[in-house]
């Protein structure tokens, strides 16, 4: 789960048993289009955007097939 440094990762990580709670810093994504939600950047590999249960939906129901194909969805 990513999250902007100013938010708390927390509730994830006991949910995982880490128990641990602290942010994860995140960078502004710069080649974001514009008229789209927030991105934020992780590291070079990995953009973190707000989670939409549609698109949740979409990426755990894909077939293998198009895996592929697609960005891989963490």
């Amino acid at each position: 789960m990513c999250v902007p440094h100013t938010m708390e990762a927390g509730k994830h990580s006991a949910s995982q048993g880490q128990g641990s709670r602290g942010g994860v810093p995140l960078e502004p994504f710069i080649h974001q289009v514009g008229g789209h939600t927030s991105m934020m950047r992780y590291d070079d590999h990995t953009v973190c955007k707000p989670l939409i249960s549609r698109e949740q939906r979409f990426y755990e129901s894909l077939p293998p097939e198009m895996k592929e194909f697609t960005p891989e969805y963490k």
